[in-house]
């Protein structure tokens, strides 16, 4: 933006008048944000394996499959795996007329 730093200064200056209004000092503020940011150990915040396996077992439980979405998986399958096995077969057969047949 053209004049980003300009705005940057701008919400700067709202946000600490709007905590000295409230009585709170943007300085110490600051301070306590960059040593709480700082405090912070890589990776320590990312979940675990076995709570990501245990949410995405609470998400299947909300979600059941219904009635006839198998049969839906099942004919999607076929459908992608279908022509390319067609493919190969028709390519298999094109060579062996080439080969033997020619």
């Amino acid at each position: 933006m053209l004049l980003q730093r300009k705005v940057d200064r701008a919400m700067k200056w709202s946000r600490e008048r709007r905590m000295r209004s409230d009585g709170r000092d943007p300085e110490q503020e600051a301070l306590d944000a960059e040593v709480a940011s700082h405090g912070k150990g890589k990776g320590k915040d990312l979940p675990s394996m076995e709570e990501l396996r245990a949410e995405e077992l609470k998400l299947l439980q909300e979600q059941p499959i219904e009635k006839k979405d198998v049969f839906a998986m099942i004919l999607s399958g076929f459908a992608t795996v279908f022509p390319i096995c067609l493919a190969a077969i028709a390519g298999i057969c094109l060579l062996t007329w080439l080969f033997f047949f020619r």
